[in-house]
């Protein structure tokens, strides 16, 4: 029986399977880094960079100082300049019931200057079932010579690109902890995770994202937007300031599983996720 993960490492790659089968890969370079199409079992996308290409699963911020921060294939922010987050060192990890990797970024400015350092440590394990688990660690920190402001924007933080076929257009279904359903309703509110479901190829699959609850603002409030992006991000509300060497933290989890969940499932979930992790 197929239990494990595995990671193998190439050029500005690194790709992940659970149980033998592809899940996604992590790419890193000059132009930005994310994860490609997240896939349950079988193959079957539950989310995908849009049209154009792009990554399903990215880290951005639309207003650092006044600075966008955003990936290669979005639009820039009319009236604001571009940074861009530079891939310092990045250190893979393999074990017996996960692998990841601990990625070090520094967000500088068009003139070079560093305005923010980030760590970023993933893990990819099995999920509950015949499912995956992604867990995300972002922690951003003020250099030592000056503070920061993390701004107001709708482009920030962690984004995710639900697959086409998860969304209420195509037949799918989005839903957050509160019992709102879709994205009109979704956008805005505050929850302790959203999710999507849909049939690919024949077979039911979805996602849950989780807010771990010793986050600040938790729970969150979400970005959703009815191309299917959705984002965990209290910024689009509100500036946070970090002063010099301040340091903020952030922990989701991504659950990506096969077949129906009960109801109560992702709340389930959360709790499990607060044991291990809290």
């Amino acid at each position: 029986m197929r239990m494990g993960v595995a990671l193998q490492a190439g050029p500005g790659r690194l790709d992940f399977s659970v149980r033998g089968e592809r899940f996604t890969t992590y790419v890193y370079g000059e132009a930005g880094s994310g994860f490609t199409t997240l896939l349950a079992p079988g193959g079957r996308a539950v989310a995908q960079g849009d049209e154009a290409g792009g990554l399903a699963l990215w880290v951005a911020h639309g207003n650092v100082n006044g600075i966008a921060f955003l990936t290669a294939s979005e639009p820039g922010v009319e009236g604001q300049s571009a940074g861009r987050i530079e891939s310092l060192e990045l250190m893979a990890r393999r074990g017996t019931y996960s692998v990841g990797f601990q990625q070090t970024c520094a967000w500088r400015a068009p003139d070079g200057r560093c305005l923010l350092n980030e760590i970023r440590t993933i893990r990819v394990a099995p999920g509950p079932g015949d499912g995956r688990t992604l867990d995300l660690t972002l922690c951003l920190t003020a250099p030592e010579d000056g503070g920061v402001t993390l701004g107001r924007t709708e482009e920030a933080l962690l984004q995710l690109r639900a697959a086409r076929a998860l969304l209420p257009t195509q037949g799918g279904l989005l839903r957050n902890s509160t019992g709102d359903y879709g994205p009109a309703a979704m956008h805005g509110r505050s929850a302790a995770w959203c999710a999507g479901v849909g049939v690919v190829q024949g077979e039911t699959v979805g996602f849950a994202f989780l807010d771990h609850p010793d986050n600040p603002w938790h729970p969150t409030p979400w970005l959703v937007r009815e191309g299917g992006l959705l984002s965990p991000s209290p910024f689009a509300w509100r500036s946070v300031e970090l002063a010099p060497s301040a340091s903020l933290t952030l922990r989701y989890r991504l659950l990506v599983y096969q077949g129906y969940v009960d109801a109560g499932w992702a709340d389930a979930q959360l709790r499990e996720f607060t044991r291990l992790q809290g």
